[in-house]
């Protein structure tokens, strides 16, 4: 097994390669591998990577069998995938030195073992791989002992909610070590199959509004143009209202029950405002000050209620369907968060703020040289 495992100095040389590894700005001083996993085509590494300057960081590592002593990515190998999907679809175990990779499925139905698999190339924290049209396994790449939001929303939405605006999850594959919560490291849902991300479609929409408006911005002007633009932030409001009505309904399920909002966590999401807004101050080098009277802007939200939530929503986490419709998708939160902060519930608002965001952001992206006014009309 050790053999299958590149040494270590080859692999602090290989990750920062990888666009899913976080520190690519930091030097690596080691690799430590806690368990390798032999599979067809390749093994799964779990490794904890050490950093000048003191911390770490645990991975998921899917190497495949390189020769000449370099690293190859296995799951660039159909073998390595199917293996992987395999041990989701049949509840299979395949025991490690120190664990256990454990296959859950969740009922639905898992794809047929003839269609073809690909690495899907725009990865980013993790990587995803296609299965024929109808489903996509989705690998996370930083190893954090408790279950994923992704896996764990999409669950209780699809199964328990019964919300079909989200991929439905047919699986997911566990790590498992004795005394230890078991670290989720895959699911796979179905696939929306013939569906536009919504960012992009967004910034084609407001392209075509600009270049059709021309001249100096005029409300019913905008607003005779921007029919379909308008109707779809409409209807991704009502959707992400659904979102938030399925998540705040009454369950027995703790980890999704709604509470009311108090007086101590009003304190801890002033904190936190005020804490990003000092972390981009000093990323911009800039002097700017925080937002005034922050504390009583979020004092009426107390006694109502927060849940659970998407917590990272934004025009990219949205695909648009052939039909017109929309579905949210990426529920992991933001990556670089410890896993008990992504879960934690909050006002749904913050969803809401996402999106207006992006709209906004959108705006400004898509806008032609001097069309300032129409983005601000917009």
């Amino acid at each position: 097994m050790a053999s299958r495992t590149p040494p270590s100095e080859v692999l602090a040389a290989w990750l920062p390669r990888q666009r899913w590894f976080a520190a690519r700005t930091r030097r690596i001083s080691g690799v430590a591998v806690e368990d390798a996993i032999p599979l067809t085509g390749g093994t799964l590494v779990l490794a904890a990577v050490h950093l000048e300057g003191g911390g770490s960081e645990r991975y998921v590592l899917t190497l495949g069998e390189g020769a000449g002593g370099e690293v190859s990515e296995a799951l660039d190998d159909p073998a390595f995938c199917r293996a992987l999907l395999d041990l989701i679809a049949g509840g299979g175990r395949v025991e490690g030195r120190a664990g256990a990779l454990v296959g859950i499925p969740t009922g639905g139905p898992m794809p047929a073992r003839d269609l073809p698999v690909r690495r899907v190339g725009a990865e980013q924290s993790n990587t995803s791989v296609v299965v024929g049209q109808v489903a996509i396994m989705k690998l996370f790449r930083r190893l954090a002992a408790g279950p994923n939001p992704e896996a764990e929303m999409t669950r209780y939405l699809t199964q328990e909610a019964a919300f079909a605006h989200v991929p439905r999850l047919l699986g997911q594959l566990e790590y498992r070590t004795a005394g230890a919560e078991p670290a989720t490291l895959a699911v796979t849902q179905a696939l929306v199959s013939g569906a536009t991300d919504g960012w992009e479609w967004t910034l084609g929409e407001l392209r075509r509004l600009y270049a059709a408006a021309g001249g100096a911005p005029d409300a019913g002007r905008l607003r005779a143009l921007a029919g379909t633009l308008l109707g779809a932030a409409r209807r991704l409001g009502e959707i992400t209202g659904g979102l938030h009505a399925a998540l705040g309904r009454p369950t027995g399920d703790p980890a999704f029950r709604p509470e009311p909002i108090t007086a101590a966590d009003l304190a801890a999401w002033t904190a936190a405002v005020r804490e990003q807004v000092e972390r981009a101050r000093q990323a911009a080098g800039e002097a700017f000050a925080a937002p005034s009277r922050l504390a009583e802007g979020l004092a009426p939200l107390a006694g109502c209620t927060k849940i659970r939530h998407h917590g990272d929503l934004h025009l990219g986490q949205t695909l648009r369907r052939a039909d017109g419709d929309f579905v949210i998708i990426d529920f992991e939160g933001e990556p670089l968060r410890p896993l008990a902060e992504r879960r934690r519930k909050h006002t749904p608002l913050r969803d809401v703020a996402g999106v207006l965001r992006s709209l906004h952001y959108a705006a400004v992206s898509a806008m032609p040289a001097g069309a300032e006014a129409w983005a601000e009309a917009w």
